[in-house]
């Protein structure tokens, strides 16, 4: 495995990350001479995916690996832009509604093997998107700088919490800035019509008290580690698990009144050369080794039910909102409608964007 010097430095992200890379710094796996390639385009931080390549490329020395990081919404635009002459095998990302409108619109071709077959009915789409792991929605607080260590538990108490402690939490709260990340989007557009009343007074209270808004999880978590801020609001459970794990003066906080079940889900771009090298890999991704090692690696959260409740993610009594792969998520990305609802957003949280 070879990294770019800048690459080492600076790009160790998290899930959604926007960094980019030179074309020198993007990372290789493999070996140099093997006879067939295969590029990834990603979401996730290679840190979280490293393991899983280097197990399938145990499997298949033949085959060398480009893993290409990305921001959801770089992601969905390289694979438009990239249609007449795809460059990538197998494109992975978060952004659920992206990637299924990247299906309706023609950019994903069909794929289907047992392991694709075997996934449940939620985590596939036309034989053409396929989910490989599911993501609870967290917060993540810092528990040393956090208000009489009054953490909350669901989105009532969060807003209790801002009130009671309010010049102690101004400024002090993140979240995802939804024009610049394309999950962001999502999962705002999740908590709006799961609870309508609540997520309005929400925005208003993150308005008033100057809540700082950031492309990706990795900065949010950064920000709450040293201390800037001292909660984020809606991140990706698997990289948030990994983290707090790392850090013990972090907490990760599944909310009890309800929490949003996001699934990482994969495509192959129609009329890919690499589209056999892109259905291997996902095939392992799939493939109990695969979704094991998700799990005793901490790396995802497997789709694969029976793992993920050996690995205990949410508590029973916590009532959980599946966002699921069908076409009600290509209502929240008419022109229209996201437009009047970014606008609705801005104005509420009167933006301190970071």
């Amino acid at each position: 495995m070879k990294y770019g010097l800048f690459f080492l430095l600076t790009c160790f992200n998290g899930l959604s990350s926007s960094c980019s890379f030179a074309v020198d710094d993007v990372p290789f796996f493999g070996n140099d001479n093997a006879p067939k390639s295969l590029t990834l385009y990603s979401t996730v931080g290679v840190e979280t995916l490293s393991p899983l390549i280097e197990h399938f490329l145990a499997i298949h020395p033949d085959i060398k690996i480009k893993y290409d990081q990305m921001s959801t919404l770089d992601l969905y635009n390289r694979v438009i832009n990239e249609k007449p002459k795809p460059n990538a095998g197998l494109v992975i990302s978060s952004a659920m509604d992206l990637q299924l409108k990247l299906v309706n619109d023609g950019f994903a071709q069909s794929y289907q093997s047992i392991m694709t077959d075997a996934l449940p009915t939620i985590a596939s789409w036309r034989n053409q998107i396929f989910a490989l792991s599911m993501e609870p929605i967290v917060m993540v607080a810092n528990r040393g700088l956090f208000p009489n260590s009054e953490f909350p538990h669901n989105r009532q108490e969060l807003l209790q919490t801002i009130r009671k402690y309010s010049n102690d939490i101004k400024g002090r709260i993140g979240t995802y800035d939804i024009q610049r990340s394309g999950v962001g989007y999502l999962l705002a557009s999740q908590d709006s019509r799961q609870a309508d009343i609540t997520w309005g007074r929400l925005l208003e209270a993150f308005g008033s008290h100057h809540v700082k808004t950031y492309c990706c999880s990795r900065d949010i978590i950064d920000d709450i580690e040293s201390g800037q801020i001292v909660l984020g609001y809606n991140l990706l459970g698997s990289y948030a698990h990994k983290r707090v794990l790392e850090n013990p003066w972090l907490i990760m906080i599944i909310p009890t009144d309800y929490t949003l079940m996001l699934m990482q889900v994969a495509l192959i771009p129609k009329n890919s050369p690499q589209a056999r090298m892109g259905g291997l890999f996902l095939d392992f991704l799939l493939s109990d080794i695969g979704q094991n090692i998700m799990q005793s690696e901490n790396l995802l959260y497997p789709i694969n039910w029976n793992i993920t409740q050996n690995g205990q993610i949410l508590n029973p009594s916590h009532p959980t909102r599946m966002i699921e792969l069908n076409q009600q998520l290509l209502l929240g990305r008419d022109y229209a409608k996201q437009k009047r609802f970014v606008e609705e957003w801005e104005y509420a949280l009167e933006l301190n964007t970071k």
